[in-house]
């Protein structure tokens, strides 16, 4: 089954279907690289936090590579696929680079080059979220689809641009942890703090509404976009809540 999948994704878009497998295996192969590199940053091991995006860009190029085939239009779906690709190898090459320095790629303006460098990767996420954009007008055009499954797409695009524009918060604070400095004791590799308000829970799960909610339509609501479009804002004040939270310092442990 995933093979067949995997294949109708490679005749839908074969730069995002080879991309993202690509992006999985670097993702492997970085989990195991503190085998031979054990060095730390911030309580975690370096090579961590590029394994983290290598899977969920890969996880992206996927998604959006299957979406876009719906749109029907090859010379659009085309320019966007390789723009999303060239942007998302930019923030790629700069956070693994750093992690082999044992630096911070995010919120490092220790230095000129530096800050150069987060600056550039906040200009590649501002330029893919204008694609997004573009991709979601275009959705609103299409309806021959079954209308659940459509809502879920155009919600999932939707929660996916909110919860990528939070990162801009996260950006003006130079940190993603609230009432501490970052580097907390968090969950396993994922690393959300436990005691302290984290604003990555909610760009995390805002950021994988993309495949969410088009799946769960699918699946189950595909031909009643009204419960589609209750399920998408539970989901979405349910992921929001997390933001809230953090907003006020609180860690997970005190959500309960």
């Amino acid at each position: 089954m995933l093979r067949s999948w995997y294949t109708e994704l490679q005749n839908r878009n074969m730069l995002l279907a080879k991309s993202g497998g690509f992006c999985f295996l670097l993702g492997v192969l970085l989990i195991f690289l503190p085998l031979v590199d054990p060095r730390e940053l911030q309580g975690a091991y370096v090579w961590t936090k590029p394994a983290k995006f290598f899977f969920s860009v890969g996880i992206y190029f996927w998604t959006i590579g299957w979406l876009m085939e719906y749109l029907q239009n090859r010379n659009f779906v085309k320019r966007i696929s390789w723009g999303i690709w060239i942007l998302m190898l930019i923030e790629l090459v700069i956070i693994t680079y750093q992690a082999s320095l044992g630096k911070l790629s995010h919120f490092n303006i220790s230095s000129l080059f530096d800050g150069i460098l987060f600056q550039i990767m906040g200009v590649a996420i501002v330029l893919n979220s204008v694609l997004v954009i573009l991709v979601f007008l275009r959705f609103r055009k299409i309806n021959d689809l079954p209308p659940g499954y459509l809502m879920g797409i155009r919600l999932g695009l939707l929660i996916f641009l909110v919860a990528g524009f939070e990162g801009f918060v996260m950006s003006v604070n130079l940190k993603h942890t609230i009432g501490a400095v970052d580097g907390q004791e968090g969950l396993p590799f994922l690393g959300w703090a436990k005691e302290y308000g984290d604003l990555r829970i909610f760009h995390f799960l805002g950021l994988h509404a993309l495949q969410v909610l088009p799946i769960v339509a699918w699946l189950f609501l595909r031909n009643d976009p009204k419960k589609v479009l209750t399920f998408g804002l539970v989901y979405f004040l349910l992921s929001f809540g997390t933001f809230w939270m953090a907003l006020q310092g609180k860690g997970i442990a005190e959500w309960f």
